[in-house]
Parts: structure tokens; sequence; C-alpha cells
């Protein structure tokens, strides 16, 4: 006999999960796999000209950026310091377009 507790939990749980991923399109996910903080990160976009300082980021921690969309096509770059004070740069979206919304995900430090 079919327990409908069972389906009713399971249909939620799609729903959730269908809607998380939604809300997660058109952000780019940047990860602290380090075991310090990073500091100065900021967001870079190529073609408009556009830099979004996003600040500093704790050891293991996750920032949810949302990108900032204009009329036309653009790629956008991450960049930070360390705690040695070295400056690196990444690609957070090589094409990024209002229309194809996507969800970035770019890792830092990684021990």
């Amino acid at each position: 006999m079919f327990d409908y507790r069972i389906g009713f939990a399971t249909m939620v749980l799609l729903l959730v999960a269908c809607t998380d991923n939604q809300q997660e399109k058109g952000k780019i996910v940047i990860n602290n796999n380090s075991d310090y903080p990073i500091s100065d990160v900021k967001a870079i976009y190529t073609s408009a000209k556009r830099v979004d300082m996003l600040g500093s980021l704790p050891a293991h921690t996750a920032y949810k950026y949302e990108i900032q969309y204009t009329e036309f096509e653009d790629s956008i770059t991450i960049d930070y310091t360390d705690y040695v004070q070295r400056t690196h740069s990444t690609t957070g979206a090589a094409y990024a377009a209002h229309y194809d919304k996507q969800r970035y995900v770019v890792d830092i430090g990684g021990q």
C-alpha cells in the first residue's frame, strides 16, 4: 500500500531542490577553501569596465555575488589578495549575459 506521506515528502524535496537552483542563477559563488582570510575581493567586468569591491572573505566560507548584467555580453574576473599579500586573478564568468543566466563557482585557496 502506498504511503501518501512519503509521496508528499518526495514532491516537497523536489520542489525545494528546483527552486533553490533557480535562485542561484545569475550568481558567482566564491569559495575560500583556504585556512586564511582573503581580502580586497573584487569582481571586474571586462567590457563594461566595472569594478565591484566585495571586501574580505573569512577562511572556509563562501560568498554569493549577484552578477550585474548589462545589455551586452561580458566576462568577469575575480581578483583577491591572499594572507601573504599576493594578488591573484581568476575567471569568475568567462561569458555572462542576461539572456543566458548561469551559476558560476570559483574556488580560491584550497589546501
